[in-house]
């Protein structure tokens, strides 16, 4: 177990701390007349603690509290030990939540999703050439100002840490910066499209700490200790250049499990958690508590295997998207915690286009669009059929699916999609075995569909926070392109072109539009059976009605004004 304390000096503490600073400083000067000791100038220096190095700094009077066991808000973290607190290098997705307390970047997400400026005031563009001027008086968790050099040296340190880690991607599409000054920062991108700016949210480091275990940021809360597998503490920046905070302090404490951290919030160990479990689905609507459910990035849907005789008719793939109960899935299989959606953007986004909402559940219509393209129960077996190159042809599917260690929640929904699909009769069967015999993993399943063998897949892809869709949608080419989630063999002319006008768009009316565009031709082509965005939950003890705009990765957004 390894501790790391801070005690900083602290530039201007503000008024509700100079009572105290006098107070102390009095006392430390008495005991050092006392003990015959000189006292420096300079008071405790700022601690720089390498990761996993031990450290501790400053007595500490017996008569405090222990600063480990008391918070304003105590929150139940689910994390491996030792893990790494420094956003550079963490990936502990409660973790990373935690951290967007603590830092703050040039360009941030707003409630809908939509990129304005946070430590930049305003930025201009010329081609592929931006220009950001970051805002003044704005200071680091140690009194240092913040300055571009900070920025360039965060964005450097992302960049030499590898795609091992999480913002490594969010940066990709930069391809240089530069400070030209304390306030301008010069950054080329590899697009002059609006696109860009989700590239500047990465979280801004002090330069001289970027490795610490525990950095400087400058945002509403700075670490205090940390010990690793048992707690985290913040507290209140008071130097913070928005408003003062209400909570004074965060408490995070650790749990290998969810159920640990579920049954903590039983007890009151802690009385806020934020979890993607759907073993929390029930616990969140107990009495005393309240709860928020917000969007993930992991996307829901069925992928189809275009070259499929029966399936490469997109009326079949129409019928399809009528004979299947969203609603019911949602309650039943995935028990509340998502939000449905046809096409790969969140309706909580700006960009979310609402025509492309077009499929509400009717089995009678999904028959209807069957009977029209030929498909009859022909020789009275129930089952729907029709001569396909000369040879009568039932209409016979077959889904697979995997699941994750925690549920059996997609194995459920595929079970329950084969029933839907033999109301119309379609003859529908679920095979929970891959080729070998053993039960799916994620990794035989990436297989199966890299390989086309497959005809209907139930899966969950992750995306990207950026609204880059061509991974999923683009036609797949041989000059390296990413189209790693495009598993149905998709190719499009028009959404290729989609898909490029939303690099390329250069401002945020052409982007939303191109973005729009996109949408709805994926509803007209249906490459792909879009569900659900995965939904987490964050509950607590506490009333937390006021926060808005949480989502994966910002779980916490807003707590500072409970």
């Amino acid at each position: 177990m390894k501790i790391i304390k801070f005690s900083m000096q602290r530039n201007n503490p503000g008024p509700r701390r100079r009572a105290s600073l006098a107070l102390a400083c009095l006392l430390a000067a008495l005991a050092l007349l006392l003990s015959g000791c000189q006292a420096s100038p300079e008071g405790y220096a700022l601690p720089t603690a390498v990761p996993g190095a031990v450290a501790t700094f400053a007595p500490e009077t017996t008569a405090a509290p222990d600063p480990m066991r008391t918070g304003d808000i105590t929150m139940g973290v689910v994390a491996d030990a030792n893990a790494m607190v420094n956003p550079i290098y963490c990936t502990t997705r409660d973790i990373i939540n935690l951290n967007t307390l603590v830092f703050e970047s040039v360009v941030e997400l707003n409630d809908a999703m939509q990129p304005v400026p946070l430590l930049a005031d305003r930025w201009t563009v010329d081609g592929t050439t931006w220009t950001f001027t970051l805002r003044s008086g704005i200071i680091f968790h140690d009194g240092s100002p913040l300055t571009a050099y900070d920025v360039v040296a965060s964005f450097n340190s992302i960049r030499a840490a590898g795609a091992a880690y999480p913002w490594y991607s969010r940066v990709s599409a930069i391809e240089s910066m530069l400070a030209t000054s304390d306030t301008e920062l010069v950054v080329t991108a590899n697009t002059s499209g609006y696109i860009f700016l989700y590239s500047m949210t990465f979280p801004v480091l002090q330069r001289n700490t970027l490795n610490d275990a525990l950095p400087m940021g400058t945002g509403p809360y700075w670490y205090i200790q940390y010990t690793t597998d048992t707690a985290l503490r913040m507290e209140a920046n008071p130097l913070w250049w928005k408003q003062p905070s209400r909570v004074q302090s965060v408490l995070a404490l650790f749990y290998s499990e969810t159920v640990d951290a579920l049954l903590a919030l039983q007890t009151g160990e802690i009385n806020t958690l934020a979890t993607r479990s759907t073993t929390a689905a029930l616990s969140r609507n107990l009495k005393g508590r309240t709860s928020m459910d917000y969007s993930t990035t992991t996307y829901e849907h069925i992928a189809v295997n275009l070259s499929d005789p029966i399936l490469s008719d997109v009326e079949v793939r129409r019928a399809l998207m009528y004979a299947i109960d969203r609603s019911t899935l949602a309650e039943n299989s995935y028990l509340g915690m998502v939000q449905q959606t046809e096409v790969p953007i969140s309706p909580g986004s700006w960009l979310y286009e609402t025509q492309s909402a077009a499929f509400n559940y009717s089995p009678e219509r999904a028959l209807a669009i069957l009977r029209a393209q030929g498909w009859s129960d022909s020789n009275g077996d129930f089952y729907l059929d029709k001569m396909i190159n000369g040879t009568l042809t039932t209409l016979e599917l077959e889904i697979i699916t995997y699941d994750e260690p925690s549920a059996p929640t997609r194995s459920n929904a595929a079970a329950a999609i084969v029933e839907q699909l033999e109301t119309i009769g379609i003859r529908a069967t679920y095979n929970p075995l891959d080729p070998d015999g053993n039960e799916w993993t994620m990794e035989t399943m990436q297989r199966a569909l890299r390989g086309g063998r497959f005809q209907l897949a139930l899966i969950g892809v992750n995306l990207s926070q950026t609204p880059d869709l061509r991974p999923l949608l683009a036609t797949r080419t041989d000059d390296n392109s990413d189209t790693s989630l495009n598993f149905s063999g998709y190719a499009s002319p028009a959404m290729d072109s989609y898909l490029n006008e939303v690099m390329t768009a250069a401002d945020e009316v052409a982007f939303a539009a191109a973005i729009a565009n996109v949408q709805m031709q994926l509803i007209e082509d249906l490459p792909i059976l879009g569900l659900f965005f995965r939904s987490g939950t964050l509950i607590s003890t506490l009333d937390i009605s006021s926060m808005t705009g949480i989502r994966e990765g910002n779980v916490l957004r807003g707590i500072e004004f409970l």
